[in-house]
């Protein structure tokens, strides 16, 4: 589980991120069990007959806005697992504040921010002094009260807890890989994102550096930096950077937003060992982003997206299709520019109304959304919100052939060819090209 639910475009399954964050916070004696039954592939039955051995002190449970009935179901059935043990919550869908009411009633808290923690408090339920710190504990507080970035002193999590498992991620030059964060939450206010309510949690660079050594201890050669964006703040994202060029030789993959190119980080994070940069281009449009509190410049974007190709680090961009007051001929231009760029990936997702968004909002004053209506993704495989001049239905065929005309020109599949590192690398790209199409049909 994640701060913000994804779907599966292709063969992967990330790490659930907040939850191994919390592990940092566990004292060396403390007994951690992580419980994934997706990455297992059990079944609801199946993951609760492995918990009924247990005796915790403390319950988290994540849920999220694409799976919320099936989740709040298993959550439940939890409980009734360890009735009376401390249970807390966490997923992107209590950034809304009816979801927030509804579970509070049900458990303990919600978890706003995974690095600020007092597990002993947590599980001791004592809340008599003062509000437990990260944790939402009445239906009116305010979980993301500022945008002004906060750091504390971080441990290292638990890595060994993932590392043998299904876990799997596209653009990872190795199959096995490790999640790494230096900044929690995100700087940016793109109103259509509900990473956008998040307050940026900032670890030192030196407290990373000390969790990678870790993991080159445990034969780690790949890391996915899952910040919303890397490179924030600058001077601890270049400064993090060159430790890891004087000292490591892992590769790794990033999110990274085009306002914070900077061409000596861009350098540094190359020599570093990134290869890859996950990019919100979002639309070809820039201007018409700006009505959704994304400021991008032309010249940003443009400098980005050539300096990454110059240095040989692959680019992967995002795109969103049928955002309010876009035409088909929109989503059309969208396109060409995908296939004008020197990209080596493009994910082409769908507008939708994610917890904390102001599309999520029109939807409920428009009708087209109710309390409990979940299950809408990027993706389009349960549900797409139809814009006001596409339909849904339309909206999920663009979304396919977009996809297919980007991966099907031969330009393309030389150019991934040639930029292909190993064997592994290349079975790794071929299985999330098979399953890509697999699901686009």
């Amino acid at each position: 589980m994640i701060d913000c639910s994804h779907e599966a475009k292709a063969n992967y399954l990330w790490h659930p991120n907040d939850l191994l964050i919390i592990t940092s916070l566990c004292a060396p004696e403390d007994t951690v069990v992580l419980a994934d039954a997706t990455e297992k592939g059990l079944s609801t039955q199946q993951a609760l007959a492995n918990l009924a051995g247990e005796r915790p002190d403390l319950v988290i449970v994540s849920l999220s806005s694409t799976a919320w009935e099936h989740d709040l179901s298993f959550f439940r059935k939890t409980k009734e697992l360890f009735p009376g043990k401390p249970t807390y919550v966490l997923g992107d869908i209590f950034i809304e504040h009816e979801y927030r009411e509804l579970i509070l009633k049900e458990c303990d808290g919600i978890v706003a921010n995974p690095y600020l923690l007092d597990l002993p408090a947590m599980a001791k339920n004592d809340h008599s002094h003062a509000a437990l710190p990260g944790i939402v504990a009445n239906r009116d507080d305010n979980p993301y009260p500022t945008k002004k970035h906060i750091s504390a002193k971080t441990g290292v999590p638990r890595h060994e807890l993932v590392l043998n498992g299904n876990y799997c991620f596209p653009l990872a030059h190795h199959f096995k890989y490790a999640t790494i964060t230096s900044m929690w939450g995100c700087p940016f206010s793109c109103s259509y994102c509900p990473d956008s309510n998040l307050q940026p949690f900032v670890r030192h660079w030196e407290d990373v550096i000390t969790e990678l050594g870790r993991l080159q201890e445990l034969g780690v050669k790949e890391l996915f930096f899952f910040d919303k964006t890397f490179g924030f703040p600058l001077v601890n994202a270049q400064a993090l950077s060159e430790a890891m060029a004087k000292r490591f030789k892992f590769s790794w993959s990033c999110y990274f937003h085009p306002q914070l190119y900077n061409e000596k980080l861009l350098e540094t994070m190359a020599e570093a060992g990134c290869h890859t940069l996950i990019v919100g281009i979002d639309s070809a449009n820039l201007e018409s982003l700006k009505q959704f509190g994304r400021n991008v410049s032309k010249a940003n974007l443009e400098n980005l997206i050539t300096k990454a190709d110059s240095l040989g680090m692959s680019i992967c961009a995002d795109f969103i299709i049928g955002l309010p007051g876009e035409t088909e001929e929109d989503v059309k231009r969208t396109l060409s520019y995908a296939l004008s760029k020197p990209l080596d990936f493009a994910s082409f997702n769908i507008a939708a109304p994610l917890p904390g968004s102001t599309i999520r909002q029109t939807a409920k004053e428009t009708n087209q959304f109710s309390f409990g209506k979940e299950g809408f993704d990027s993706y389009g495989r349960d549900g797409v919100l139809a814009s006001s001049k596409i339909s849904g239905e339309r909206l999920r065929r663009l979304r396919r052939n977009a996809t297919i005309a980007f991966y099907l020109r031969p330009s393309y599949i030389i150019r991934r060819l040639k930029r292909t590192t190993s064997f592994e690398h290349f079975a790794n790209q071929l299985r999330q090209m098979v399953s890509l199409f697999k699901k686009n049909n």
